[in-house]
Protein backbone atom coordinates (compact mmCIF):
# COMPACT_ATOMS: atom_id res chain seq x y z
CA UNK A 1 0.00 0.00 0.00
CA UNK A 2 1.63 3.27 -1.16
CA UNK A 3 1.62 6.19 1.18
CA UNK A 4 -1.04 9.17 -0.03
CA UNK A 5 1.04 12.27 -1.53
CA UNK A 6 0.73 15.10 0.75
CA UNK A 7 -0.83 18.48 -0.19
CA UNK A 8 0.25 21.84 -0.70
CA UNK A 9 -0.76 24.69 0.95
CA UNK A 10 0.63 28.13 0.26
CA UNK A 11 -0.16 31.51 1.72
CA UNK A 12 2.67 33.94 2.92
CA UNK A 13 0.28 34.45 6.23
CA UNK A 14 1.76 32.44 8.75
CA UNK A 15 -0.98 32.22 11.16
CA UNK A 16 -3.53 30.69 7.89
CA UNK A 17 -1.50 28.72 6.46
CA UNK A 18 -0.63 27.03 10.09
CA UNK A 19 -4.45 26.91 10.85
CA UNK A 20 -4.90 25.06 7.32
CA UNK A 21 -2.67 22.97 8.18
CA UNK A 22 -3.22 22.27 11.20
CA UNK A 23 -7.02 21.53 10.25
CA UNK A 24 -5.90 18.90 7.50
CA UNK A 25 -3.27 17.27 9.45
CA UNK A 26 -6.09 16.76 12.09
CA UNK A 27 -8.22 14.96 9.17
CA UNK A 28 -5.09 12.34 8.35
CA UNK A 29 -3.70 14.56 5.82
CA UNK A 30 0.02 15.26 5.39
CA UNK A 31 1.53 18.68 4.12
CA UNK A 32 3.76 20.81 2.49
CA UNK A 33 4.09 24.39 3.28
CA UNK A 34 5.24 27.15 1.09
CA UNK A 35 4.94 30.86 2.36
CA UNK A 36 5.82 32.46 -1.20
CA UNK A 37 5.21 31.91 -4.45
CA UNK A 38 8.90 31.83 -5.16
CA UNK A 39 8.79 28.50 -2.72
CA UNK A 40 5.78 27.36 -3.94
CA UNK A 41 6.71 27.56 -7.53
CA UNK A 42 9.62 25.05 -6.64
CA UNK A 43 7.96 22.15 -5.53
CA UNK A 44 8.12 19.05 -7.34
CA UNK A 45 4.04 19.11 -8.81
CA UNK A 46 4.78 15.21 -8.92
CA UNK A 47 5.60 14.83 -5.30
CA UNK A 48 2.03 16.18 -4.59
CA UNK A 49 -1.56 15.37 -4.39
CA UNK A 50 -2.79 18.89 -4.88
CA UNK A 51 -2.73 22.67 -4.44
CA UNK A 52 -4.48 25.02 -1.91
CA UNK A 53 -3.07 28.58 -2.93
CA UNK A 54 -3.39 31.87 -1.91
CA UNK A 55 -4.28 34.07 -4.00
CA UNK A 56 -2.16 36.78 -2.68
CA UNK A 57 1.37 35.26 -2.13
CA UNK A 58 3.14 38.27 -1.74
CA UNK A 59 6.00 37.80 -3.92
CA UNK A 60 3.33 36.68 -6.56
CA UNK A 61 -0.24 35.70 -6.45
CA UNK A 62 -1.54 32.14 -6.41
CA UNK A 63 -2.50 32.42 -10.29
CA UNK A 64 1.20 32.39 -11.11
CA UNK A 65 2.22 29.77 -9.03
CA UNK A 66 -0.62 27.31 -10.48
CA UNK A 67 0.72 28.50 -13.88
CA UNK A 68 4.30 27.11 -13.11
CA UNK A 69 2.84 23.98 -11.37
CA UNK A 70 0.49 23.47 -14.33
CA UNK A 71 3.22 23.56 -17.11
CA UNK A 72 5.13 20.55 -15.20
CA UNK A 73 1.74 18.82 -14.08
CA UNK A 74 -1.35 19.45 -16.32
CA UNK A 75 -3.69 17.22 -14.54
CA UNK A 76 -2.39 18.31 -10.88
CA UNK A 77 -5.46 19.31 -8.73
CA UNK A 78 -5.38 23.25 -7.70
CA UNK A 79 -7.74 25.25 -5.89
CA UNK A 80 -7.35 28.53 -4.28
CA UNK A 81 -8.23 29.95 -0.77
CA UNK A 82 -8.29 33.64 -0.61
CA UNK A 83 -9.77 36.45 1.53
CA UNK A 84 -10.05 39.00 -1.52
CA UNK A 85 -7.49 39.61 -4.21
CA UNK A 86 -7.71 42.56 -7.55
CA UNK A 87 -10.42 41.34 -9.77
CA UNK A 88 -8.28 40.46 -12.40
CA UNK A 89 -6.29 37.75 -10.07
CA UNK A 90 -9.51 36.97 -9.06
CA UNK A 91 -10.90 36.35 -12.81
CA UNK A 92 -7.77 34.44 -13.47
CA UNK A 93 -8.46 32.31 -10.69
CA UNK A 94 -11.66 31.71 -11.49
CA UNK A 95 -10.66 30.42 -15.37
CA UNK A 96 -8.00 27.88 -13.88
CA UNK A 97 -9.62 26.39 -10.79
CA UNK A 98 -11.75 26.36 -8.08
CA UNK A 99 -11.81 29.74 -5.60
CA UNK A 100 -12.76 29.16 -2.01
CA UNK A 101 -13.17 32.34 0.37
CA UNK A 102 -11.48 32.98 3.92
CA UNK A 103 -12.57 32.52 6.63
CA UNK A 104 -16.38 31.30 5.05
CA UNK A 105 -15.05 28.57 3.18
CA UNK A 106 -12.77 26.58 5.09
CA UNK A 107 -14.72 23.42 5.66
CA UNK A 108 -15.39 23.30 2.14
CA UNK A 109 -11.25 23.64 1.44
CA UNK A 110 -10.81 21.32 3.67
CA UNK A 111 -12.87 19.04 2.07
CA UNK A 112 -11.99 19.67 -0.97
CA UNK A 113 -8.26 19.17 -0.57
CA UNK A 114 -9.22 15.55 1.55
CA UNK A 115 -10.66 14.57 -1.72
CA UNK A 116 -7.50 14.67 -3.05
CA UNK A 117 -5.10 13.52 -0.64
CA UNK A 118 -7.50 10.63 0.13
CA UNK A 119 -5.38 6.92 -0.37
Amino acid sequence: MSTPLPALVADDAAVARTAVVRALKGRGASCVEASSAATAKGIDPGAIACALLDLDLGDGTGVDVARTLLSRRSDLPIAFFSAGAPNDVLEQAKALARVFHKPDELDDALAWVMQHVAP
